[in-house]
Order: C-alpha cells, then structure tokens, then sequence
C-alpha cells in the first residue's frame, strides 16, 4: 500500500515530488484531486525501499521527469511506461540495477546498471566503456534501432561482424530459432553467410532453422526484384 504521495502544483497539472512504499509493484496514479498527474520530480522514489524485483508503472499522462528521478533507487527490475518511447526518452533516467523498459507503442529493450535509459547517450556510453558489450545487447539494438545513430551503428557493426556467423552456427546447433531470428534481423549476415548457414541447418537436420533461413533469402531476393 502507498503511504504517502507528495504533490505540487505545475505547469498542466501535478508533480509527485515524493512516493514512499515498499511494495515491488510501484503504480504512479495517472489523476490526484481531479487533476492530471503531469511531471515526476528529482525526489520521487528517494525514501522507497522494497524487495529486489520491483516494478514501476508509469501512466502516459506523465510527460515530464527530473533526469535524478530514480536516484538511488534499488531493486528495479522493469519500468513500463504507457506512453510512447519518444516520451520516455525525453526522462533521460539512470538507474544502479539492470532494468527492462516497456513502453506503450510497442518498445522494449534491456538497459544495463549505470548507463543513461535513453539514446543515443546509452550507445555513447557503452560503446566508449572498456567493458565488453554482450551480443545480446549489440543485437537488441541493432534489429531494434531506435535513435541510433549511424555512427554508433557503424561501431556496433564493427563490434559484432566478427562475432556473427558463429553465433548462428551455434543457434542451429541448439535449435534456438529466436536468436536466430534475432541475428537474421540485424542484416549483419551476407548471402553468402545465409547460404552456408543453410546447408549447415539442412545437414543438421533442423527443419525450423532451415525454414527461417530460406525465408530470409527469399525476402532478399523479392527485395532485390
């Protein structure tokens, strides 16, 4: 249960300058007193402390958060935002633990501790750490490449080509037909890649991994008619 909600008036309605709980499923409240709730300040989640999987619910009425909002903040496993990422992108939020962000049209993307939850500042930030990036990350962004710059894409490229077909190789192995999909869709794969890829998929005997590669080439080749 929320124990307390402090608001202030603003520009457009209200700000929840502090909400104090503990319970893991955190739900902003999109009306208070009949009124928008329209802005999230600096303070919000200071003096919340609950369990390690904790959930925030964010209402689309939000259109405006302090960068410092989640400060501090522990525990927080997944922030759904019922607006749009374009939105949310404008919060320029960080938090300490890795973080799964969900918002209303359809984006999704696993932010890492420590880096911004907003582009291009995570891609900046990742790519000039001396910490190896996951592939799972470079991928996730790169099929999914919201505000990516050419640049940065450039360098996850760079990162991931070397990477790739082994990758994929390994995906038929285990019969893993999602991140298959996955690699597939960062178009990292060359026709030559996909072919030798298939005839590995044929000799292994694994219908579905065939099934997606061949779909693959054919949409290459409908697109190159």
């Amino acid at each position: 249960m929320t124990a307390r909600i402090d608001t202030v008036f603003v520009d457009g309605g209200l700000e929840i300058t502090r909400l104090v709980t503990s319970e893991n499923k955190i739900i902003v409240p999109s009306t208070m007193e009949g009124l928008p709730v329209v802005s999230i300040g600096a303070a919000f989640l200071r003096d919340s402390f609950g369990g390690g999987n904790r959930t925030l619910v964010v209402p689309s009425s939000v259109v405006r958060a302090s960068p410092e909002a989640l400060y501090s903040t522990a525990g927080m496993k997944l922030i759904s935002y019922l607006g749009d990422f374009d939105t949310f992108n404008s919060f320029k939020w960080s938090i300490s633990t890795d973080c799964q962000v969900m918002t209303g049209d359809g984006f999704t993307f696993q932010f890492l501790n420590g880096y911004p939850m907003c582009f291009p500042e995570f891609d900046d930030a990742i790519l000039t750490s001396h910490q190896r990036i996951s592939e799972a990350t470079v991928m996730a962004r790169l099929s999914n490449p919201v505000h990516l710059t050419d640049e940065n894409r450039e360098k996850y490229v760079q990162y991931m080509r070397s990477r790739t077909v082994p990758m994929a190789e390994h995906s038929i192995i285990e019969n893993d037909i999602n991140t298959l999909k996955n690699i597939i869709d960062t178009k990292l794969l060359s026709i030559d890649d996909l072919h030798s890829l298939l005839e590995s998929s044929v000799r292994a005997g694994r219908t579905s991994s065939t099934s997606v590669i061949m779909t693959a080439l054919n949409d290459i080749h409908h697109a190159e008619e």
